[in-house]
């Protein structure tokens, strides 16, 4: 029985070492963004090309398709064989939107704002800050890589888009 009792002490010992942690690497790189200027970044423009479309909302006359990460192309939809682009909205980490009455509601990065959308104007109704988990590499989904957590990164940025 004492010949089993350092044979079990050494298996014990060896069952506690761990594995080194090792950092998941990601092949894309945060764009980051000031808070004020993610803030103050919302705002109707010019037309752009519509290049990583997201989700497609229709509201009466409307066609609104999100540019992933960047915003919302709309659209004036009264002729669906024929809409005429109007404008782009510009919100910096926009993925998502919804649509209640004649209010908007976008994600802007990790915020969530209310807008009011008349047709040439964007009003800015609302913000609730930091409701939204914050953008995660899409090689790495709901991981963010040290070098971009809030401790490692400029003070008061915000991830906005993975390039």
């Amino acid at each position: 029985m004492k010949n089993l009792f350092p044979l079990a002490l050494t298996l014990l010992l060896f069952s506690c070492i761990k594995e080194p942690y090792e950092e998941p690497i990601s092949g894309y790189e945060a764009v980051l963004m000031e808070r004020s200027e993610l803030e103050n970044s919302i705002r109707f423009d010019e037309p752009r090309k519509l290049n990583r479309a997201g989700k497609i909302y229709i509201k009466d006359n409307l066609l609104f398709i999100n540019e992933l990460f960047s915003g919302v192309h709309v659209y004036d939809n009264s002729d669906p064989t024929q809409p005429k682009v109007l404008g782009f909205i510009n919100i910096p980490g926009n993925v998502d939107i919804s649509i209640d009455g004649d209010i908007m509601y976008a994600d802007n990065a990790v915020d969530l704002i209310a807008l009011r959308f008349t047709g040439t104007q964007v009003e800015i109704l609302d913000r609730n800050r930091n409701v939204f988990p914050e953008l995660s590499p899409p090689d790495l989904p709901g991981y963010i890589p040290f070098q971009y957590t809030k401790g490692e990164r400029p003070e008061n940025t915000v991830i906005v888009r993975w390039d």
